[in-house]
Formats: structure tokens, sequence, C-alpha cells
């Protein structure tokens, strides 16, 4: 299986911060997914990883790659959405 890439521009006013990437940590886990969120940059970070997600410095109007490697028990699509409403939530 190849790789779903789903590219989002960051709308959150404080661009991606500690309260999404909490709930993209305890999503992907719950998931069993392999999930990385790549910056404009080239920058890669595991979605387990708080620290490295957060090391991106993603700011607001920039662009992110949801690089969904496996699903786990969850459709690859649907994941990326999801992942992207938790990154853009009001």
């Amino acid at each position: 299986m190849s790789a779903l890439v789903h590219t989002i521009t960051v709308t959150d006013p404080i661009g991606l911060h500690a309260r999404p990437v909490g709930q993209i940590v305890t999503l992907v886990r719950e998931k069993g997914a392999t999930v990385t969120l790549r910056s404009a940059s080239g920058a890669e970070g595991l979605a387990t990883s708080a620290l490295k997600m957060l090391a991106l410095k993603v700011k607001t109007g920039e662009t992110l790659d949801i690089v969904v490697e496996s699903a786990g028990s969850s459709d690859p699509d649907t994941l990326a959405h999801e992942i992207e409403r938790l990154i853009n939530q009001d």
C-alpha cells in the first residue's frame, strides 16, 4: 500500500499547537496508525510524538502534509480528515 498524502493549510490562529497535537497523538495511537506530519520545509514529525510535531513550528497560513502510511483500524482518507479537523478546529 502506498502512503496517502493529504495537504492542508493551517488556519488555526495559533498555528499547530499543544492542544491539537495531544489530540492527534491520542487518535493515532488509538487507531494503531502510522502517520507523519511534514512541513513545507520538508521537516517531518511522527504523529505519535508530540515533541516532534511541535518542533515543526507550523504557523498559520503554512501548508502541512498529513502522510498516512498505515491507517490501522481506520480508512486512510477519513483519518487524514480527522487530523485536519483537529489541527484547524475553531
